[in-house]
């Protein structure tokens, strides 16, 4: 990507989407989430550590770029530790709710993402690690989503069906906007 004014823009939408998840983490106070968050960050700069070199800053820097891996890594975490299931929700008790918006809407999205994958041809995978901008926008698209959800519900919790239906949609929204908008992004930058 070149320093065009579209390029910029788009990272951009990286940056501010890293940000807010960031400050949703801040503002919770939770120390268990912003554990799993730090934890995250380690596990996926190990993960991205296959460089040759003996010192390379390049582990260091991508989880910026991928924030939404971090993030559903640390979604994943978190969800371990304070999630309780029940017949009708993912339950999150003693939580904010904007926390657990964030949280479960991103492991929505990467359940959905990797579940769907093997009988969408791959597609949403390659999106997944080709366009990190697109990511950060059906990320941030889908804690809106949840976020509405759950706020119609007096306990902490996301409704199986509102979950259910984000973990199948998600994957093919990101599939048709990749295929759509590609193209035309790739034009302007």
């Amino acid at each position: 990507m070149t320093a065009t004014p579209v390029g910029v823009s788009l990272l951009l939408v990286v940056l501010l989407f890293f940000l807010h998840a960031s400050w949703r983490l801040i503002v919770s106070r939770s120390g268990s989430a912003i554990a799993c968050f730090l934890a995250a960050y380690v596990m996926l700069a190990a993960l991205l550590n296959c460089h040759p070199e003996p010192i390379s800053l390049t582990p260091l820097l991508l989880p910026f770029i991928y924030a939404y891996a971090w993030l559903g890594i640390a979604a994943a975490l978190w969800a371990a530790v304070m999630m309780r299931v029940t017949r009708k929700a993912l339950l999150f008790p003693g939580q904010d709710k904007r926390l657990a918006a964030l949280f479960s809407s991103q492991l929505a999205l990467h359940v959905g993402v990797f579940g769907l994958s093997p009988w969408l041809d791959w597609r949403p995978l390659a999106a997944y690690a080709m366009a990190p901008p697109l990511l950060a926008f059906v990320s941030y698209f889908a804690y809106r989503a949840q976020l509405l959800a759950m706020r119609r519900r007096e306990d902490c919790g996301a409704p199986w069906v509102s979950w259910g239906a984000m973990c199948l949609l998600l994957p093919l929204i990101l599939m048709w906007l990749a295929q759509w908008l590609t193209p035309a992004i790739l034009d302007l930058t």
